[in-house]
């Protein structure tokens, strides 16, 4: 499965990941027309003929960031036909997604209440994603629930921490999280 975000192939889509780079690089009170405009060498001119406001272009951006990072990565799982294969793309997946733009979206989602909204779909679109791959393998879906929501938990601590990015130990602790749905030893906490 190829988890490479999607290339833009229009100027809304460069626009979408100028966007992405603006929030991962200087947050979201970084994220104004101009400041977007002035990165991409373009007029606000351009950005107007492309959006027809502000908040079209954020509500699209939402759009684009459930899509690429969310749904398209849903049903590229759900057609794996191996079930720990699945789990490897998930993992792969995650790995690649824009981890501090993901950050920025969710500090927005703390302030705006129509992002925050985007923001639990996606993160019950991505438990959903998860448990039915995690189900698919251990067959038990109270505990198949749990994984994914320990994997999920562990990928949103990651993005939202001011520790130094150490992405090899994330995928280290993604990977545990899988083992344990492959280990039949594994103990429920009470």
């Amino acid at each position: 499965m190829t988890t490479d975000r999607m290339a833009p192939t229009s100027t809304e889509g460069k626009f979408y990941d100028a966007a992405l780079d603006v929030l991962a690089e200087d947050g979201y009170g970084a994220l104004k027309v101009r400041a977007l405009c002035r990165r991409m060498g373009l007029t606000t001119g351009v950005f107007y003929h492309s959006f027809s406001s502000w908040k079209e272009f954020t509500d699209r951006l939402l759009d684009f960031w459930r899509e690429d990072g969310t749904l398209r990565v849903a049903r590229l799982a759900a057609s794996q036909t191996d079930d720990l294969h699945r789990l490897d793309d998930l993992v792969a997946a995650a790995m690649s997604l824009p981890h501090r733009a993901e950050a920025a979206i969710r500090v927005w989602g703390g302030i705006d209440a129509d992002v925050g909204r985007v923001v639990a779909q996606v993160d019950q679109e991505r438990l959903e994603a998860v448990s039915a791959a995690f189900l698919a393998v251990t067959g038990d879906p109270h505990l198949s629930e749990r994984l994914a929501k320990a994997g999920i938990y562990l990928l949103v601590g990651f993005e939202q921490s001011h520790l130094p990015e150490d992405p090899a130990t994330l995928e280290w602790a993604l990977r545990l999280i899988e083992a344990l749905a492959l280990d039949p030893r594994v103990v429920e906490p009470s």
